[in-house]
């Protein structure tokens, strides 16, 4: 029983502390998402001012609901790891009371046991009625023993105590705090209502403006074709430079090949056949001539973008291991019309775009989210775009009403390209296309917070 006390108070400290990180770790996640509700939240009254609703303002309140479910989510984790400290705590102090209420009576017999027989340990009496000297020893140890085995029991009682006193301080603050996350909990569930009302909202208006909100995807979507094919021929065009010069390195390595072999047929035939002695005349012999194997010539391998160019493949690879820590194009901004379908509850309006568009303030800064090459500056509809390549990587910023920069110049990461542009509201918008090589990626998934 001694032995289970003192190995239970060592462990305990250890599985608190478990507990209490586990609880820390998810106060810190629901803390971080609400930071990003608080940001949407902001956002969203700077978009409400707008005359008419949009697709961007749906999306936003969209996002304003995943996020409220994910702390909802968050706080139901809390409570149901509470609720575990609570039932771990009950376990403890009933097993700790028992504990404790064993090693008072074990105490307490020894103590009316001694005091009973106490004239036969007196420590003289029974010291001197040793029959020998290591007899004698024999019960000094014995004694000492005792002794010890008595104070160990008051330290045991002790320490059971402290243990008790414990769990029942920490059964009640995690009392204290399962009412608080409840309370947070409700908080929340009318925040998630009223989101959903403001959602239904949105919705309701922009059914009225159904056939108008449909025309302007239709535009969108010409600008989004027309995006993308000037995409692709810039893509494809780097690609055949990337292919032409590597044709011309390859054929410069086979004709250096050649020479150096003709220098050495040369060089062995000079070496064979010495110039002969004009005064006599030696009859001419001609040697058979080994003729080299004829090696089968291998079918001819489409080298991959990858392979043309050293630098681009290192840059490339870079720019992958960046996945999910690319920074936003923009400072303020957030992503209006995902990447993909997307439809409106009870309307007709539905959509597709291989890119994302992200809202900002009309005449935001613009800024490269990696280290690369301009290799296209670009008009479509009435608007810029400035293409960058990081090697097998491109990407894509359009929408633009300014730009910055020219072809063929080198940027850094968090290089100003050009400004936000307007669409045909007039609310600012940037088109972030990401493609490897002409394949369409989901820019969203790379960039940071994602």
């Amino acid at each position: 029983m001694r032995t289970l006390v003192f190995i239970v108070f060592l462990l305990l400290p250890a599985f608190l502390a478990a507990q209490s990180n586990e609880r820390a770790e998810l106060e810190k996640k629901k803390k971080q998402t609400q930071q990003e509700i608080d940001v949407l939240n902001r956002q969203y009254e700077e978009i409400k001012r707008s005359k008419k609703e949009s697709l961007g303002q749906l999306t936003l309140i969209q996002s304003k609901i995943r996020l409220r479910n994910q702390v909802i989510d968050n706080i139901n984790k809390q409570v149901r790891v509470i609720d575990g400290q609570i039932n771990e705590s009950y376990r403890e102090m009933r097993r700790l009371r028992k504990d404790l209420d064993t090693l008072k009576m074990d105490y307490a017999q020894n103590v009316v046991y001694a005091y009973k027989n106490r004239s036969k340990y007196d420590f003289l009496n029974f010291l001197f009625s040793a029959t020998s000297f290591n007899d004698a020893m024999r019960r000094v140890n014995y004694m000492r023993a005792y002794q010890s085995y008595r104070t160990q029991q008051v330290e045991a009682i002790q320490k059971t105590e402290v243990l008790y006193k414990q769990k029942i301080t920490e059964l009640t603050n995690n009392r204290k705090e399962k009412s608080s996350v409840l309370q947070d909990q409700t908080k929340e569930m009318g925040e998630l209502v009223k989101d959903k009302k403001e959602q239904d909202e949105v919705v309701n208006k922009l059914k009225k403006r159904e056939k108008e909100v449909n025309n302007m995807i239709a535009s969108k979507r010409k600008q989004a074709n027309q995006l993308e094919a000037a995409i692709k021929a810039v893509v494809q065009r780097e690609i055949a430079a990337a292919r032409k010069e590597a044709e011309r390195k390859v054929k410069e390595d086979r004709d250096r090949k050649e020479k150096e072999e003709k220098d050495r047929l040369a060089r062995e035939k000079a070496t064979a056949n010495p110039a002969e002695d004009p005064a006599v005349s030696k009859p001419v012999t001609t040697a058979p001539v080994a003729t080299a194997p004829v090696k089968k010539e291998e079918p001819k391998r489409t080298a991959s973008y990858l392979e043309y160019n050293k630098e681009d493949l290192a840059l490339g690879t870079s720019f992958e291991n960046s996945r999910g820590r690319l920074p936003y194009p923009v400072d303020n901004g957030y992503v209006a019309i995902p990447f993909g379908s997307y439809t409106v509850p009870g309307t007709s309006i539905k959509g597709s775009q291989d890119f994302i568009t992200i809202a900002s303030p009309v005449g935001t800064n613009v800024k490269s989210v990696f280290e690369g090459e301009v290799v296209s500056v670009f008009d479509v509809g009435g608007m810029s775009a400035v293409m960058l390549k990081h090697g097998k990587y491109f990407t894509t910023y359009s929408n633009l009403s300014a730009v910055t920069v020219s072809k063929g110049q080198q940027v850094k990461v968090g290089q100003v390209l050009g400004k936000v542009g307007s669409n045909l509201e007039g609310d600012g918008q940037l088109d972030f296309i990401l493609t490897r090589e002409a394949q369409m990626l989901n820019p969203q998934s790379w960039l940071r917070g994602n």
